[in-house]
């Protein structure tokens, strides 16, 4: 793979389904440290779906596996220094933008490093511009070698997190049904209006087409004080901790009840872990 696409994917998703994560803007490389509030965004369905740093942990033995039959076939193959000691922010979107100086810099783009390191997002682009054709095919290919070093790692691909992921969604969905949580969004509705927008929820604000109409464009002005507002608002109506607590007991609930499929999941999610440090251990 030219980057773990498919597990970064997921994780994306499980870090809020209805909250999208736009495609990263490389020109708006800024250091932005998370703050306290979203170091503290831990859900129960957090033990079911791996970290930046355990995606990274597979992802490195993919790129050891991946070289190894690189070699075998006369070719090259770069590998991507992953770091695995990352703080876990898997969250820091899933109530949208949430940090007022993420939104006062950027509205609601990604900045380079928001999500992910700066410098593997470089390491990716290098090496594939790097690629050749040969090399292209022989990675990528029917039965390349990027696809045999994943079904070694990880032979059922879906390993229960389709389950995972429609619990996921279901969470974030009856979250917003919670009285305090609706009478919160109801406080946030009328809290933007007063500040001149319109909008029914901050996931309306952060999908507005006019932010995304091209790709290539940083946020506007408008863009910005949209999500200025956005977050303002949930300060002053507590949005995000009136949600955050519902879904805490939501999936807590839902782990209760779904425990033995989720612990198939989370062995599942082990064996995969500890064939990556086997391999990267050699």
């Amino acid at each position: 793979m030219l980057r773990p696409i498919s597990l970064l994917a997921a994780v994306l998703l499980l870090a809020g389904c209805a909250a999208p994560v736009p495609p990263r803007s490389p020109d708006l490389a800024l250091d932005f440290a998370p703050t306290a509030a979203v170091e503290a965004l831990r859900l129960p369905f957090d033990a079911y779906s791996y970290s930046l740093s355990e995606l990274y942990t597979i992802s490195n033995a993919e790129d050891v596996l991946t070289g190894e039959c690189m070699r075998a076939k006369g070719l090259a193959w770069e590998v991507v220094d992953r770091p695995t000691d990352l703080p876990d922010l898997r969250n820091r979107r899933r109530y949208g933008v949430v940090e007022m100086r993420i939104a006062e810099r950027v509205g609601y783009h990604v900045p380079a490093g928001l999500l992910t390191p700066v410098a593997v997002e470089q390491s990716y682009d290098q090496r594939e511009s790097s690629l050749s054709e040969a090399q292209k095919a022989a990675a990528f290919g029917a039965g390349g070698c990027g696809p045999q070093a994943s079904q070694r790692l990880r032979p059922d691909e879906d390993a229960g997190q389709g389950l995972l992921q429609r619990l996921d969604r279901g969470s974030l969905d009856d979250s917003q049904r919670d009285p305090r949580v609706a009478a919160a969004l109801r406080s946030w509705r009328d809290c933007v209006r007063r500040l001149g927008f319109d909008y029914p929820d901050p996931f309306a604000a952060i999908s507005d087409a006019r932010w995304w109409a091209d790709d290539a464009a940083g946020p506007s002005r408008q863009e910005v004080a949209v999500a200025v507002a956005d977050v303002r608002c949930k300060e002053q109506t507590s949005l995000i901790e009136a949600w955050y607590a519902a879904e805490l007991r939501i999936q807590q609930e839902l782990v209760e009840r779904n425990a033995v499929e989720l612990r198939k999941v989370g062995a599942a999610m082990q064996k995969e872990l500890a064939a990556a440090h086997a391999i990267l251990g050699r």
